[in-house]
């Protein structure tokens, strides 16, 4: 489609399209979770999984809730310190949670297969090797370490330096990933994340890329303050440079109702800018950064992942193994994920459950033997369904009819009638073609693909 055509049909979408929506990272979304869903309910969703096969591969994620400052953009469950008494005092409850994990599949003899380890924050890069050590023997007691398939951890290139890199790449991590956001020096001011790139390409020097084998992964944000066009240009051209094998690249989740610190960034004290990019502008930053990585060589793995023609994950969209979750696209290699950590939350078949965000919660919990479980959800059969259905168009623009009903036992165009005959409005509108059997986002779509999402969503 010609360049200025496609832009004029975007802002006329915009204008139609603009309201919030969901990521979709889980299906039903956590605030539908309840809870009345208690340890027991977590465990029984631990002993159906294991009945239904032995040897799932699994993932284990590891919450490290703590950062030494507050990025503005940042939505995640973090506490901010500079004590690191109390990162210790922490550490010592989340190793009583991974005992309690052994003692749980040491009485009902299940040998969890565990692929990978994914090691998240805040910023896991505060821990010292001290306690770095100490928490890699207990993981050790949970999993074969030396069996992994991959072993991750994110990195704040603030607080590392090459001989750090190296001492993680001796305890076994295979995958870094960086959180870069934004190179532009003012953005980077207005987020409170000042960061020059001279940080990370004094890291990422040959002998690095080298330890890890899984390769290293950027995270950067659409729709930060200040961002142009042009600087994000720079950005992406930087990264091109600097050749990550993969690139997570989200829009801005704007909620100053949940994440309070977000007003900072957007209320004009200390010289901040007032206001964010608008949505048509966000829409305009991300075409323009995905041509720069398009024409370079990524592929295109999902809604906002890109990467290398030669990384598992693009392989993965191939054989259409991918999978999406809270860590962003996933090779497939698991489907399930035990959390552990505040606010660490799990997939576990066809139950989500999560763990408190408050650490005396949590910490009187784990005290006294039991998990520390906030919220939960076992699936209903239809959630079950649309959630696969939303996987499938959200990670490759596309949805076989055939092949859901050939998983589910369901006539689909009879299931989901109402939302095949409300489609015609997204046909004429150029997001989607569809036939008797399938959709196909459209490239003009795939910036609306959240849309196709939020349609078959029964709980909107």
């Amino acid at each position: 489609m010609e360049k200025n055509l496609q832009k004029k049909l975007i802002k006329k979408l915009v204008e139609k399209y603009n309201y919030r929506v969901l990521m979709y990272t889980e299906y039903p979304h956590k605030k539908l979770w309840s809870k009345e869903f208690k340890e027991e309910d977590y465990k029984v969703a631990l002993k159906e999984l294991f009945l239904q096969s032995k040897n799932l591969p699994l993932l284990l994620y590891i919450h490290i809730p703590f950062c030494s400052k507050q990025c503005l953009y940042c939505t995640c469950h973090t506490m901010i310190t500079n004590d690191y008494e109390r990162i210790k005092s922490y550490l010592i409850f989340l190793y009583k949670e991974i005992d309690l994990l052994c003692k749980f599949f040491n009485k009902n003899s299940i040998l969890p297969n565990f692929q990978e380890i994914h090691l998240g924050g805040g910023s896991p890069t505060l821990l010292h090797e001290k306690e770095f050590d100490v928490l890699i023997e207990k993981l050790s007691l949970v999993a074969s370490l030396k069996n992994l398939s991959e072993f991750s951890i994110e990195i704040d290139p603030r607080g590392v330096d090459k001989e750090r890199l190296k001492y993680y790449h001796q305890k076994g991590i295979s995958r870094i990933s960086f959180g870069v956001q934004d190179i532009d020096f003012n953005v980077q001011k207005a987020i409170n994340r000042v960061q020059p790139p001279e940080l990370s390409e004094n890291l990422i020097t040959p002998d690095i890329r080298g330890l890890f084998k899984n390769g290293i992964n950027f995270d950067i944000i659409c729709g930060l303050p200040l961002q142009t066009r042009m600087t994000i240009k720079k950005t992406f051209e930087w990264i091109i440079k600097m050749s990550p094998d993969r690139i997570c690249f989200n829009y801005l989740h704007y909620v100053p109702e949940h994440a309070k610190h977000q007003k900072v960034m957007t209320d004009g004290r200390n010289g901040r800018p007032t206001k964010l990019p608008n949505f048509y502008e966000k829409k305009m930053l991300f075409l323009e950064s995905s041509r720069v990585l398009e024409n370079n060589g990524y592929i295109r793995t999902g809604y906002d992942h890109f990467a290398k023609p030669t990384d598992t994950l693009t392989k993965a969209m191939q054989c259409k193994t991918m999978g999406w979750n809270a860590l962003g696209v996933t090779s497939g290699r698991y489907s399930n994920v035990i959390g552990i950590g505040l606010q660490s939350y799990s997939t576990i078949g066809n139950y989500y459950a999560q763990n408190f965000y408050e650490i005396s919660n949590y910490s009187k919990s784990v005290e006294n033997g039991k998990f520390p479980i906030y919220r939960g959800c076992k699936l209903s059969k239809d959630d079950i369904i649309r959630r696969d259905v939303i996987q499938s168009i959200r990670n490759y623009f596309y949805l076989d009819y055939h092949d859901i009903e050939k998983k589910y036992g369901i006539n689909f165009k009879e299931y989901f009638r109402t939302q095949v005959e409300n489609l015609d409005e997204f046909v004429r509108d150029g997001i989607i073609k569809f036939s008797d059997h399938e959709i196909i986002i459209t490239d003009l779509g795939q910036q609306f693909t959240d849309l196709v999402c939020r349609h078959f969503d029964a709980y909107i």
